[in-house]
């Protein structure tokens, strides 16, 4: 199957990675495609996000570390090397992560971005029922909106 895939960019959240599973991931072979960056858990299971780019691409990991905490924002993060900034982020926050946390962590690389007049994709599995309206859904909305970014998932992912 992947072998088919004619992605350029591919993004990976809840990859159920680990430290351990760092090595499985940098040779995860995906033809014409390179492991870009990602974040694995040290000691829980499950989680884990990793962003694998074409080769022909050139990009440069963007550096967010320091905002990742296991369950409540695990993120990471590249940069295209094309005309105009363009960074990819992709962030996993387990269903039991903390929502302010994830928020709060969540403006703050926004803003640092936005200051970088950087244009941006974020992408993920951020656990918020996105079908009905709740105020987590409200909140990230709301947050969203003072970066004129919005929300397109209109079904679910769940089963």
């Amino acid at each position: 199957m992947l072998d088919q895939l004619d992605a350029r960019i591919i993004i990976v959240a809840s990859s159920w990675s680990n430290k351990s599973f760092h090595y499985e991931l940098v040779n995860t072979h995906i033809p014409k495609n390179k492991l870009g960056t990602n974040y694995c858990r040290k000691n829980l299971k499950q989680g884990g996000i990793c962003i694998y780019v074409r080769e022909s691409l050139k990009f440069t990991n963007t550096d967010l570390l320091i905002y990742s905490k296991v369950q409540d924002i695990e993120i990471a993060a590249i940069q295209l090397n094309i005309q105009k900034r363009k960074v990819i982020v992709c962030i996993y926050r387990a269903p039991c992560g903390n929502f302010e946390c994830f928020l709060n962590k969540l403006e703050i690389i926004l803003n640092s971005l936005h200051k970088h007049n950087s244009e941006f994709i974020i992408c993920g599995d951020i656990n918020i029922n996105y079908l009905e309206s709740n105020n987590k859904k409200n909140q990230l909305d709301n947050l969203l909106g003072t970066y004129n970014l919005i929300d397109t998932v209109f079904f679910s992912l769940q089963e």
